[in-house]
């Protein structure tokens, strides 16, 4: 191998010879030109001791020496870049290039340069330039080939090609193996053999950044006596060649990446605007005419303040200018911006980028382009979305939630007015929901009638309504409740026969303070209010902050009910099926409680479920009924394949009763899986921490995970997205009557579809006729609940375990 490797580099020398011991056993022509062709070892450096020590040392030592020149033969013939290399044995190399035959090589090389000059400054197409390159490689090296060859995933093929004989030569390198992959970009020229046995020149064309060569100059046969010579030619015409290429390279990117550019701006689903320092459009796809309802034709050259127009929140025009710094890019949050040629405001929403330098102060430097994209629809259904979180579907005032919202903190002080209508109950059973309905829309009415523009009226439960006053003097408070008290008992509902019922309120008042808590005042107005109904009812009573007035109101009354029933155990348990509406089969039952008072009537949790919230009760009763559902499992079960419990969200703060509610259920024997612990949105947006910490242990542990009334609350999306939940209850003020009620369908088809994204199933309440069913049925929705489907019914307790729950 070594050897083989030294004869390879001595051929590529005019002058090589090869020395075994002290006798020439080959030689080049012009080694035996210069010595003669039977010249003595003597004869051959006589005047080069320093060669003669150099092969001494190589064959000593094994390793190639070189000197720069040495005098050769008895005529001092000059030998420059002289080699000495170790072959086999006692064998070396000797080689290098005769000083006559460099000074004509450099008389042929300037002859060359100077041609060169001529043809690459000729005014000419480049494609003919290479192509004369070439032919001027081919003539001044005695190559009969020069090409220039592109590697393909094929191996290569030649661009360019120039032939000493006249004719096409396509396949002039065909015998060449060219292994590119080899050559870096910064590679040096190399030398291989062809099949003729005659030797190729490699010059490779590659970047100073590219890591793999691409293309490569190749000549063929090679004058190997003149190599430096051809080097240097080659290396010149190959770096013009590949300058040249690769700047067509360089274009033909350019070129594809505006046309990619083009392509993918003109299918953008967003309008895009490119205009100049004069806001004039220079640019727009065809998403753009459809934003500013505009030709794509007149659009180009128009000035953009002509088409769309920004304004702030207090309507004045936004320039455009302002929106982005020169070399920045800012957002453009939904806003609304006029569209002459569409006509009307649309809401837009996108990004501005100007282009140039970013600390250049002049603020019209620079082009703009603008990416907008019309989010009415989106915007208004949000703010839909936002409105129903926090009004109620019924009657258009605040819900709970928004009433809370506005109200907390509390930062003025006003009055708080608690509505409570008398004989609602008699309509309701006697009439039906539907009558209640426009009963409750009527006496919504009423109090908008006589409130001021500033107050916040507010339906908080079943006929129950808050309205806050502020800045309202109790004198003031009084005359606005008494005139709402008043008209409503003018009121009167009025049957299909035509029979009249007639409705009365009973209205508590007190004063808040800036300092006062929103569940205090509240708590106050309906004690308030519960005085007033204990007095005869359809009157108004003001809040007395007396320890006799204390004493005497309805919630601290409630309290003691409520205890009472705990410890006489007249809690009882009901419970309604939730039929899977795919097979029409129950699939589960929710507890529904009612509470037996002393004289053995039947009291609803709409009654003594709020006060149990504002005296702290709630957590005890929670626990009571849990304990009760356990010991009672198979009776509550009887049927099913599970159960849903009802959860106060106020329980939450209990930090240990998730762990208590995970121990009732295995000292009755009873798994997780049969349980489904029910939270309500409302709950999750006023304790959402402990909430969440409850639904977390809860699921940890095995329980299914209900979220109840979905949509009565403030982010029914995001929460579905948050919350640890396995089913969504649909709030039942969106299911009755839906299938007439075209935007109740559009909230629950979008919950439905979220629910299902997020893997969620979700249940129907309050389904009460064939029409509402059919319509759940066909929206997705996998279980559905109401009087329709089957009426509470109250459990029969035969099966207890006898061990209780702590």
């Amino acid at each position: 191998m070594k050897e083989a490797l030294a004869r390879d580099t001595a051929y590529l020398h005019p002058y090589w010879c090869e020395l075994n011991q002290e006798e020439v056993i080959d030689g080049s022509d012009e080694f035996f030109r210069i010595h003669g062709a039977s010249a003595g070892i003597d004869a051959l450096w006589p005047h080069a001791p320093a060669l003669r020590l150099a092969i001494d040392t190589v064959r000593r030592e094994g390793r190639p020496s070189q000197l720069a020149h040495a005098a050769v033969a008895h005529d001092h013939t000059r030998v420059s870049r002289v080699l000495v290399l170790p072959g086999t044995a006692q064998s070396v190399f000797i080689a290098g290039v005769p000083a006559a035959q460099t000074r004509s090589q450099g008389r042929a090389l300037s002859r060359w340069r100077s041609d060169f000059a001529d043809v690459v400054s000729a005014p000419r197409p480049q494609q003919q330039r290479i192509g004369d390159c070439l032919a001027l490689l081919v003539a001044h090296s005695g190559a009969s080939h020069a090409s220039i060859v592109e590697s393909v995933s094929t191996g290569y093929r030649s661009v360019h090609c120039a032939c000493a004989t006249v004719g096409r030569c396509d396949d002039c390198i065909a015998p060449v193996t060219l292994p590119l992959e080899r050559f870096s970009s910064a590679g040096e020229t190399s030398v291989t053999s062809l099949a003729d046995g005659t030797q190729a020149l490699i010059h490779p064309l590659g970047g100073p950044k590219e890591p793999l060569c691409a293309r490569a100059l190749v000549l063929h046969p090679l004058d190997v006596s003149r190599r430096a010579a051809i080097e240097r030619m080659a290396s010149m015409v190959g770096n013009w060649i590949g300058n040249i290429l690769r700047a067509a390279d360089a274009m033909r990117a350019a070129q594809q990446r505006d046309r990619l550019y083009a392509e993918v701006v003109r299918a953008m689903s967003d309008a895009v605007l490119v205009i100049d320092d004069d806001f004039r459009v220079r640019q727009s796809n065809a998403a753009a005419a459809n934003l500013l309802g505009a030709r794509p034709e007149t659009i180009t050259g128009a000035d953009v303040r002509d088409l769309i127009q920004v304004s702030a929140n207090d309507g004045e025009i936004v320039a455009w200018a302002s929106l982005a710094r020169p070399g920045d890019t800012s957002r453009i949050e939904p806003i609304a911006c006029a569209l002459p040629h569409r006509g009307g405001v649309a809401m837009i929403k996108g990004s501005c980028a100007r282009l140039g330098e970013a600390n250049d102060s002049d603020a019209s430097a620079g082009t703009l382009v603008l990416v907008l994209r019309d989010v009415s629809h989106e915007v208004e259904t949000m703010r839909r979305a936002e409105w129903a979180a926090t009004h109620d579907a019924l009657t258009g005032l605040h819900n709970r939630v928004g009433f809370e919202r506005r109200m907390s903190p509390v930062d003025t002080s006003g009055q708080l007015i608690c509505l409570d209508l008398d004989r609602f109950k008699v309509i309701n059973d006697s009439c039906g929901h539907a009558a209640g309905d426009q009963v409750l829309r009527a006496i919504a009415t009423i109090i908008r009638r006589h409130i001021r523009r500033l107050d916040v009226p507010a339906r908080i439960g079943g006929d129950e309504f808050f309205v806050a006053l502020p800045q309202c003097p109790e004198n003031v408070a009084l005359k606005i409740a008494e005139a709402i008290r008043a008209d409503v008992e003018q009121y009167a509902y009025h049957d299909e026969r035509g029979e009249a019922y007639r409705v009365s309120c009973s209205i508590g008042i007190c004063a808040y303070h800036d300092h006062d808590s929103l569940q205090r005042a509240r708590a106050d107005a309906d004690a308030a209010m519960y005085s007033a109904k204990r007095s005869g009812k359809n009157r108004v009573v003001a809040f007395e902050r007396s320890p006799q007035a204390m004493a005497r109101s309805s919630d601290v009354h409630w309290a003691h009910r409520i205890e009472r029933a705990i410890d006489e155990d007249r809690i009882e348990l009901w419970r309604q099926p939730i039929f899977d509406l795919q097979d029409n089969r129950a699939k589960g039952y929710e507890v529904l409680v009612r509470m037996r008072d002393d004289n053995g009537a039947l009291v609803l949790p709409s009654e003594f479920i709020p006060p149990a919230e504002r005296f702290d009760l709630i957590g005890a009763l929670d626990r009571h009924i849990v304990s009760r559902i356990a010991r009672h499992f198979s009776d509550v079960l009887n049927g099913g394949r599970y159960v849903s419990i009802n959860l106060s969200g106020r329980s939450a703060a209990d930090l240990g009763l998730a762990a208590w509610i995970t121990n009732c259920f295995e000292q009755a024997d009873v798994h997780p899986h049969q349980i489904c612990i029910e939270l309500t949105e409302t709950a999750t947006a006023v304790d959402p921490t402990d909430v969440l910490t409850l639904m977390q242990t809860l699921r940890r542990a095995g329980f299914c995970i209900a979220l109840d009334d979905l949509g009565s609350g403030v982010a029914s999306f995001a929460t579905l997205r948050d919350l640890p939940v396995d089913i969504v209850k649909l709030d039942g003020g969106y299911v009755r009557g839906v299938a007439q009620d075209k935007r109740a369908q559009e909230i629950v088809q979008a919950v439905v579809q979220v629910a299902r994204s997020h893997g969620i199933e979700t249940v129907a309440e309050w389904i009460e006729d064939e029409a509402t069913l059919s319509w759940v049925s066909q929206a997705g929705i996998t279980r559905g609940q109401g009087f329709y489907l089957g009426v509470p019914e109250p459990i029969i307790l035969e099966n207890a375990v006898d061990r209780l729950c702590p």
